[in-house]
């Protein structure tokens, strides 16, 4: 939670040196809701581990609930260590040699692997430039 508030404000310092309180506003309007989303995806998953609690407690007992829960929360405490370790690492650029058609060719082939989600960006995008005139 330090962390996106921490974020929220190098938002608002960058924002206010470029177009002033405009900008700084819409940063903080930015922060606020991400810090509320973040709050809502915390309290949802905190009433996900009750609502398993209550379910398993039939069959496996009051002390068997609170270890099932507590298995839950270890393997994602261990997927989300997965993806910090794995997930976040720099790549290293590309080498300054490679021929413009090896790049073209790797993009063909990343834009056809992720067809779907490239659609959905310029659909969304297209949408976002069209409701700025109105």
């Amino acid at each position: 939670m330090g962390d996106l508030i921490k974020l929220a404000l190098l938002l608002a310092e960058f924002a206010s040196g470029q177009r002033g309180r405009q900008a700084t506003g819409h940063a903080a309007r930015i922060a606020v809701t991400a810090v509320a989303g973040a709050c809502c995806g915390v309290a949802a998953i905190a009433c996900a581990l009750v609502a398993l609690w209550l379910y398993v407690l039939p069959q496996v007992g009051p002390t068997g609930a609170p270890l099932v829960v507590a298995g839950v929360l270890l393997g994602m405490c261990l997927a989300l260590f997965a993806l910090v370790q794995y997930g976040f690492r720099p790549r290293p650029p590309p080498a300054a040699g490679v021929a413009p058609s090896v790049l073209i060719a790797e993009a063909t082939r990343l834009l056809n692997e992720n067809k779907g989600t490239v659609l959905l960006a310029a659909l969304l995008a297209g949408l976002v430039a069209g409701s700025r005139g109105k």
